[in-house]
C-alpha cells in the first residue's frame, strides 16, 4: 500500500511537468505580420507632403490680381462735370465779345446787323459790358453800351439751347436807348427837345418786355402847341414837379449800375 502511494506521486508529478494539466492562453492580438506600434506614425509625426501647400501658404500668381491692386481701367474712369448753362452762356459771350458770332442763326445776324461784328466792336470807339440776369432764369444775359454813353449805342444778348439771340441794339436815333438797373430790370429813354419819358420794364424769357412803370415830363412845348407845359406824370397820373423828381430819383437814378460794373471792351492788335 505503501509503495502503490509512492507510484501514484511520482505519476502526477510527471503528468505536471509533461503540460498535460497546463492552461491554455488566449490567442495574440495581433499577427507576427502585423505592424508594430514603433512602425505605426501618429497623426502628430506625420509630415505634409512637399507637393501639397496649404491655403495660408499658397503663394499668390502674379498674374492675378486683388481688386485694391487692380489700376482701374480708362472706360471706367469718371467723366468730367458737364458745364452748367451758366458756365456755357459765359462761355459763348466770351466768345462774341472777341468777335465770334457763330452762335447766331442766319436769321438773327441779318435782322440785327451783326455780320460786321468783328469790325464794329474793335472800331476806334470804346465800348463796355456787363452780365446781369434780366429775365430771371438764372442765366445772366450780356449787356453792351458805349462807354457811359448807352444812349449812343446799347445791346442786350441772350443764352439759350447753345445759341446767341439778340433782344435789343439800338444805334440809330441817338436820343434813346436802354440801359440797366442794379435789380435786373431795365429803363428806356427818350429824350426829344426838352421832352422825356421813362419806361421800366423787365424782359421775359421768350425776350418780350413786361411795363412796369412810366415816367414823362414835358418841360417846354413850341409856341404855338396849346399843350399844358410844364407837365409831369408819374405811372400815367399828372403829378407836380417835386414829385416827379421824387419818383425819377426813387426808381432810376439811385437804382442805375455804379461804374465798377462796367469792363472795357479790349480792342485785339
Amino acid at each position: 500500500m505503501k509503495r502503490f502511494r509512492i507510484y501514484a506521486s511520482i505519476l502526477t508529478c510527471l503528468l505536471i511537468f509533461s503540460g498535460c494539466g497546463k492552461t491554455q492562453q488566449s490567442p495574440a492580438l495581433f499577427s507576427d505580420t502585423s505592424l508594430s506600434s514603433d512602425d505605426v506614425l501618429s497623426s502628430d509625426d506625420t509630415a505634409s507632403s512637399d507637393d501639397t501647400l496649404s491655403p495660408d501658404d499658397a503663394a499668390p500668381s502674379d498674374d492675378t490680381l486683388s481688386p485694391d491692386d487692380a489700376a482701374p481701367s480708362d472706360e471706367l474712369l469718371p467723366s468730367e462735370e458737364p458745364l452748367s448753362p451758366s458756365e456755357l452762356a459765359m462761355a459763348a459771350y466770351s466768345s462774341f465779345l472777341s468777335g465770334d458770332i457763330s452762335l447766331f442763326d442766319s436769321e438773327q445776324l441779318y435782322t440785327w446787323h451783326l455780320e460786321g461784328w468783328a469790325d464794329f466792336i474793335q472800331s476806334d470807339l470804346t465800348y463796355e459790358y456787363t452780365y446781369l440776369d434780366l429775365d430771371g432764369d438764372g442765366i445772366e444775359e450780356l449787356l453792351i453800351q458805349m462807354e457811359d454813353a448807352p444812349l449812343c449805342y446799347n445791346a442786350v444778348f441772350h443764352y439759350a439751347d447753345g445759341a446767341l439771340f439778340c433782344w435789343n441794339q439800338d444805334m440809330v436815333e441817338m436820343t434813346s436807348g436802354d440801359y440797366p438797373l442794379q435789380d435786373g430790370t431795365m429803363v428806356s429813354q427818350y429824350d426829344y427837345n426838352d421832352t422825356s419819358s421813362y419806361t421800366v420794364f423787365r424782359y421775359l424769357p421768350d425776350g418780350e418786355r413786361e411795363t412796369l412803370s412810366q415816367l414823362y415830363a414835358r418841360e417846354s412845348i413850341d409856341e404855338d402847341s396849346d399843350l399844358p407845359c410844364p407837365y409831369y406824370e408819374v405811372g400815367g397820373v399828372e403829378v407836380d414837379h417835386s414829385v416827379f423828381v421824387e419818383q425819377l430819383e426813387e426808381l432810376i437814378t439811385k437804382q442805375l449800375l455804379p461804374r465798377s460794373a462796367w469792363t472795357s471792351i479790349d480792342r485785339m492788335d
